[in-house]
């Protein structure tokens, strides 16, 4: 599997996991909330049953005769309270937010709710119509502690219960949280070997071909992976020229001798171009190194946009570099070459510059069954463009700084 479809497989996993956790604590919390609901209304079950007790024994007490009609509306607002309560908690309606679903609980609700139906509303509805049936009174205290110790074990029962099923939620959200955990570390140690590997892979192949020692190298592997722009700032410097972004010397000679090694049992069609980019020290000396700079910039920029991706450039000290064709001869690279030349016109002719841009080449073309050596090859090529570097200087007497033309 390739890295990119890696990490986006276990980034994956990891959302899906994160919407699981989330989605459990929004359960887990509108679990908790109808729980307390349901705890806070089964203690006020708890209080209305003290308080009708209460009322009850103050309407038969002589002392409180002269408010009898205020108790009496006391305690039938207390029995629609406390009935009502009891009709949240049975109803089995799914828009109520209070339903018990815990078999225990619901078996004590039967219970509080049948002794209610039976023993303590009667008497209290008798009560309503006769304050001085003080033997009802005598009832209802007889059994109210029972009683209300039903409903404290009820909400024990259904306190336990919810506690349960938190305690559920927090070992469900550790367990997700562990999982996520060994996720992210398995794609960051795997990342990590999958980059070190072809990592430690190029490291070799850099060595092979000479381009630094053991001590670049090992300075590389103390490099953490995940470092990876410093890494490729690295190697950029170490690969590329700093000013045209194309192979330095070093670095680009060894990819063609690599190159030229790797098809030595095959027929190679290879061609080179070597060129020269004019006027530069005119141009360094009347304008300055900045617009010479800018000079070998826009000649290089110009050939990357005529070679193909296959073909590459290796500047080989100061305004001289090599073009390397793959696959082509020396007459149709002699081609690309006019193509580059005219672009160098096109541009001359058509952008305000305070010089001109003038490039001599001299190409030649490298056959593997000669067994051309490519340092001679190369000194051909330098020959055949200073032949033509001689020709504008001497014979067309080209000038590179327009002012002066």
């Amino acid at each position: 599997m390739k890295i990119k479809h890696q990490l986006i497989l276990t980034h994956g996993i990891l959302v899906v996991l994160a919407l699981i956790v989330v989605f459990i604590n929004v359960v887990a919390y509108k679990s908790m909330e109808s729980d307390a609901n349901i705890i806070n209304q089964a203690g006020k079950l708890r209080m209305l049953s003290y308080n009708m007790a209460q009322l009850s024994n103050r309407m038969v007490s002589p002392k409180h005769s002269d408010n009898i009609f205020e108790l009496k509306a006391s305690l039938t607002n207390r029995i629609e309270e406390f009935e009502g309560i009891l009709d949240v908690l049975t109803t089995n309606s799914r828009e109520s937010d209070a339903i018990i679903n815990h078999t225990q609980s619901q078996m004590k609700l039967e219970k509080i709710t049948k002794e209610w139906a039976e023993i303590f509303k009667p008497n209290y509805l008798v009560l309503l119509d006769n304050e001085f049936a003080i033997n009802y009174c005598d009832k209802i205290n007889e059994k109210i502690d029972a009683y209300v110790s039903n409903i404290d074990e009820m909400v024990n029962l259904f306190s336990l219960y919810a506690k349960g099923k938190v305690t559920k939620a927090i070992v469900v959200n550790g367990g997700l949280i562990a999982v996520i955990i060994l996720v992210t570390m398995y794609s960051f140690i795997t990342t990590n070997q999958r980059i070190r590997k072809p990592m430690d892979i190029l490291i070799q192949e850099l060595k092979a071909l000479s381009l630094f020692d053991d001590d670049v190298s090992n300075k590389l592997r103390n490099i953490n992976t995940d470092e990876i722009s410093e890494m490729t700032e690295y190697f950029n410097e170490m690969m590329y020229d700093q000013l045209t972004h194309t192979f330095n010397r070093k670095a680009g000679l060894s990819k063609l001798n690599r190159l030229v090694q790797f098809d030595n049992g095959r027929h190679l069609k290879l061609s080179m171009c070597f060129i020269d980019i004019n006027g530069l020290k005119e141009v360094n000396d009347l304008l300055g190194h900045k617009f010479g700079d800018e000079l070998i910039v826009d000649a290089v920029e110009a050939i990357k946009k005529e070679i193909r991706e296959e073909d590459f450039i290796i500047r080989m000290g100061g305004d001289e570099f090599l073009i390397v064709f793959r696959g082509i001869d020396e007459e149709h690279a002699e081609n690309a070459w006019q193509r580059i030349n005219q672009r160098y016109d096109q541009i001359n002719k058509t952008e305000d510059r305070r010089y001109i841009i003038s490039v001599s080449h001299g190409i030649v073309a490298f056959d593997n069954y000669e067994k051309s050596e490519l340092e001679m090859l190369i000194r051909t090529a330098d020959d055949r463009m200073y032949i033509e570097k001689k020709y504008i200087k001497e014979e067309l007497k080209v000038k590179f700084i327009k002012d002066q033309i």
